[in-house]
């Protein structure tokens, strides 16, 4: 099914106008210019999205094409949940993981105020290091917090560590690191890392988290690695990454186009939860931009994926493949 573009409903221009403001932090003017509206309506269009009660601590709601979005992503590729948020413009100095850190850190509060979580296990990058950015102070004496891959990456901002520790200074829980690289430098050095007593320790409490918040990669051949630019892989893994068909990275672990792990000598150095010991955990993975559409579609079809928080590029690029294949 082709997706179509939809008109905007005033009440679509009233949340678009509300995330264009309230996080992606343009003026009143840019937003007329973008929205192509005059700048009295955009002021009328935010004072809407009050008067909806959409702007709280977040924005509540998303426009009705994204909506659409959701819930084809959701059909499709058999989520229980997806939230699709508007893509903001690419410009110089401006956030692009914004709009998806305030989305994840929407839905990790929604699910923390429920106190169904005792155990969040976390990932690494760049959005989740937003997501925690976004997320109000609250009180979660009782969460505990820990990292499923290696906990050591050369920039302190990015790594899980870095990621719990600010949450047990947002919620009061208790955080754990699991003191090794996200790889080892070879199978059996990661054999005697992961046998230590301190690590097993961590991995214990990691296999039994009630929700895994996740990043997700781009490889190399995409353009774009953020593995890469970390220094965490070099130029001789990511070549034979391509050559073993390589599409994504998920916890340290790649994937190829349909999902499935690949050959690779690296995959047997990850240090962490292993894929089959994560079929059971209710994941969420949080990731947009343009150059993570097949990288999201492959981690997709790996059915690890209980649920996606992305952007609408990347949203209909990925139904738009599926609707390529099935043409």
């Amino acid at each position: 099914m082709k997706n179509t573009t939809p008109s905007h409903s005033e009440s679509d221009l009233a949340l678009r106008a509300a995330w264009l403001s309230y996080v992606g932090g343009y003026t009143q003017a840019q937003i007329a210019d973008r929205l192509r509206v005059s700048r009295m309506k955009v002021h009328r269009l935010i004072a809407a999205a009050h008067e909806m009660g959409a702007v709280q601590v977040f924005i509540k709601g998303s426009p009705e094409a994204l909506l659409t979005l959701e819930d084809e992503l959701k059909q499709r590729m058999n989520l229980e949940m997806c939230s699709v948020v508007p893509a903001m413009p690419v410009e110089e100095g401006a956030n692009p993981f914004a709009n998806l850190g305030m989305a994840a850190a929407y839905y990790l509060k929604s699910r923390l105020d429920t106190r169904s979580v005792e155990v969040l296990g976390l990932g690494w990058g760049r959005s989740l290091s937003e997501m925690v950015n976004c997320l109000p102070q609250m009180d979660c004496s009782g969460l505990k917090m820990v990292p499923v891959l290696g906990s050591v990456v050369r920039k302190m901002a990015l790594n899980p560590y870095d990621v719990i520790h600010r949450l047990v200074d947002k919620t009061g829980g208790e955080g754990y690191l699991l003191p090794v690289p996200l790889f080892a430098d070879t199978a059996e050095h990661k054999r005697v890392l992961m046998e230590q007593r301190s690590v097993q320790d961590v991995i214990n409490i990691a296999t039994s988290a009630d929700l895994t918040m996740v990043g997700l990669g781009a490889v190399p051949s995409q353009g774009h690695s953020l593995l890469m630019e970390l220094g965490e892989i070099d130029a001789e893994d990511a070549r034979r990454l391509h050559e073993a068909g390589a599409e994504a990275e998920l916890l340290g672990q790649f994937l190829d186009a349909h999902g499935n792990r690949v050959d690779a000598e690296i995959n047997a150095r990850t240090l962490g939860l292993g894929l089959e010991q994560l079929h059971d955990h209710h994941i969420i993975a949080v990731a947009g931009g343009e150059e993570k559409v097949r990288a999201t579609l492959s981690v997709l079809r790996s059915g690890l994926l209980k649920g996606l928080i992305t952007d609408e590029v990347v949203a209909r690029a990925v139904l738009d493949l599926l609707d390529e294949e099935t043409d």
